[in-house]
Formats: C-alpha cells, sequence, structure tokens
C-alpha cells in the first residue's frame, strides 16, 4: 500500500491529507487530519457503496459532505471510534458544528445496577466530552491518544 499527502479537497491543507492506494485493487482511501473528513475511491455517484455510506450517516454527516469534484467522489466527516480510548464526532447543525472528543469514563458501582448500562463497567462521557473546532480533528485526535504527529 502506498501513501502520499494530497490537497484536501474541503479544507485545501497539504500537508495533513493523505491517500493510501491499493495498487492490485486500484483502491484508495482518503483521510483528512486537519478537517477530520474521509472518502474512499468507491464513494462515487449512483453506487451502492455511496447510498449504503449515506444510510449509515448522521443527518448532520450527510448535510456537511461534500463533493470532490477531482476525482468524482463524496467526502463525509469521521467518526472515530478507538474502543477504551474513546470517541470523536461531529456534533451541531449543518452552520454550526464541531468535532466532539468523548473519553471513556469508569463507571460507579451504583451507575453499574442502572438497567441503562447493563452491567458494563465504563461508558463514553458524552456529557463532559470536549470540543474541538472544525479544522482541529489532529487535536481531538491527539487528545484521544491515536496519533502523536504528523510530519
Amino acid at each position: 500500500m502506498a501513501e502520499v499527502k494530497i490537497t484536501c479537497p474541503n479544507c485545501f491543507s497539504e500537508d495533513r491529507c493523505f491517500e493510501s492506494k491499493m495498487e492490485i485493487e486500484d483502491f484508495s482511501s482518503y483521510m483528512c487530519f486537519k478537517c477530520g473528513f474521509t472518502s474512499n475511491s468507491l464513494y462515487k455517484n449512483d453506487t451502492e457503496t455511496l447510498e449504503k455510506a449515506k444510510e449509515s450517516s448522521t443527518q448532520l454527516m450527510q448535510e456537511i459532505s461534500m463533493y470532490d469534484y477531482n476525482r468524482g467522489i463524496h467526502w463525509f466527516p469521521s467518526i472515530l471510534n478507538m474502543g477504551k480510548l474513546g470517541l470523536i464526532y461531529p456534533d451541531g447543525t449543518k452552520d454550526n458544528w464541531v468535532w466532539k472528543f468523548a473519553s471513556v469514563r469508569e463507571l460507579s458501582e451504583e451507575e453499574q445496577k442502572d438497567p441503562k448500562y447493563e452491567g458494563n463497567e465504563f461508558t463514553l462521557d458524552m456529557e463532559n466530552a470536549e470540543v474541538f473546532g472544525q479544522h482541529e480533528f489532529v487535536d481531538a485526535c491527539r487528545k484521544m491518544g491515536v496519533i502523536k504527529d504528523i510530519d
């Protein structure tokens, strides 16, 4: 797999956006660590793959998705679920949205008895999620602990 830096069609970052190419299957995936948008070469208009991606996306994700005219594909904001490290997700409205990072916290013994937690020991702390700007996705990733830096 070859990875190259590209110019992001959403935020125009030239140093935080990457294309990963799988030469054998003629497939590329894309990720921008500045704006947090992602795509792949199968997200073309009128394809089943794009329709499935839209169906599994939130309303906000669909509203702020964008079309890349150069590559002929759609880009969506990422949802990064790293289990015990937490969750990064877009939140807000089409005209006023941010990235949020929800860490995982341990449930108290009393909370563990609550049927809504079904005996779990941990939960995502959505109520105290940290807020990051639209072009601060990489900062949310650093806070989560999944990256140190991108050179």
